[in-house]
């Protein structure tokens, strides 16, 4: 009989989430036909092969129910699409960050008008572009005789960058209290269900029933 930690169940249990619907927080896509099949399609004119390829169990990113749209990343820190809620379109962002490679890009949502509205955003962290920029300086032989300097010069240029910014709603408090609550539900039924689980295994391995 195979054996799994109680960490890896709860870990499996609550990564399961699928595409299904407006109210999908986070989770992931199953399929593009899943999709394609409640009515979505390409704003860029992409081919069924194409987006299949792309969103085959990609990253559903900040999909609120109040929200008009929401992200999906490529699996493994890949490139984003823009879900529009409205048209049931999803669109290609083709961002590109400093050092060339997506895994540097990552996003945020502001669910808070602080003044200057709600929105998602993009942002490029710079992270490789600035480790590749530093390896540059303290791999020069002979050492450069300004290194020091030319290090701090290179960590001002390679900053945090927002990339695009996609205006959506605040979040509706009394919508994220009901979600809220029902995850606290869902937890609790969780762990009630782990700690049977766990006394059963506990007398087959023991006997101590």
């Amino acid at each position: 009989m195979k054996h799994f930690s109680v960490k890896a169940l709860i870990a499996s249990m609550m990564l399961a989430a699928t595409f299904q619907s407006s109210a999908t927080i986070t989770g992931t896509v199953k399929a593009w036909p899943y999709m394609q099949s409640a009515g979505w399609k390409s704003a860029d004119g992409y081919d069924f092969d194409k987006m299949h390829n792309a969103l085959y169990q990609a990253e559903i990113i900040d999909n609120y129910p109040w929200t008009k749209q929401f992200l999906l990343r490529v699996r493994g820190g890949g490139s984003f699409y823009l879900a529009d809620k409205a048209s049931k379109t999803v669109r290609h962002l083709k961002l590109k960050s400093e050092s060339g490679y997506s895994s540097d890009l990552s996003s945020v949502y502001q669910g808070d008008d602080n003044g200057k509205g709600c929105f998602l955003a993009v942002i490029d962290g710079k992270a490789l572009a600035l480790n590749q920029a530093e390896n540059d300086i303290t791999a020069s032989f002979p050492p450069r005789p300004n290194a020091a300097q030319e290090l701090a010069q290179v960590k001002e240029r390679f900053k945090p960058e927002v990339v695009a910014v996609f205006p959506d709603n605040c979040v509706n408090k009394q919508q994220q209290a009901a979600i809220n609550a029902k995850r606290s539900s869902d937890e609790r039924a969780l762990q009630q269900w782990v700690a049977k689980e766990s006394l059963k295994e506990l007398c087959r391995r023991t006997g101590n029933c």
